[in-house]
């Protein structure tokens, strides 16, 4: 649907903070092992689909407790400049290599070896967050060390009424 530019986009001013709040109670609700430690700025009504980039953040906190299962804790933190919201979530997990980094958005990509092999997935779930996360005229990333965790970021535009969306 997403190719086919058939994924609609309900867009409006939204809370920011809520919807971040919502999506972490919710998926806090899925881990007894992890507990989710939420940092967030003030911000001010962001445009957007408000659904759609709660899909990215609940893919996000769904890799973090899927790919540290010793760690006990998951950040959730967020920064804002004059443009733009910053919203980080990061694991203390098992981390990605340097090189597999730049594919990780890729479609159907997924990290493999010793430890990455026991992990179920369809390497979907970034690409399809990568992708929502640029309609919005945003982008997405990661930093992270290999046995260290990862921190995945996305930076959205606050003010955004020319979001793309397809026709």
């Amino acid at each position: 649907r997403m190719e086919g530019g058939k994924l609609q986009y309900h867009l409006a001013y939204f809370d920011f903070n809520e919807m971040i709040d919502d999506v972490v109670r919710e998926m806090q609700l899925t881990t007894k092992a992890h507990t989710i430690h939420v940092n967030l700025v003030e911000t001010p009504l962001v445009y957007g689909d408000k659904d759609r980039i709660g899909q990215v953040l609940t893919n996000l906190l769904s890799n973090a407790i899927k790919y540290s299962p010793q760690a006990r804790k998951i950040d959730v933190t967020s920064i804002t400049d004059e443009e733009f919201i910053t919203v980080f979530v990061k694991d203390y997990g098992i981390g990605i290599k340097k090189e597999k980094q730049e594919k990780i958005f890729d479609r159907f990509f997924r990290v493999n070896g010793i430890k990455e092999d026991t992990y179920p997935g369809l390497g979907l779930g970034l690409y399809i967050s990568s992708e929502i996360i640029k309609r919005h005229k945003g982008m997405i990333s990661i930093k992270s060390v290999k046995g260290r965790g990862a921190t995945f970021f996305f930076k959205l535009p606050i003010n955004n009424p020319v979001a793309e969306v397809p026709k």
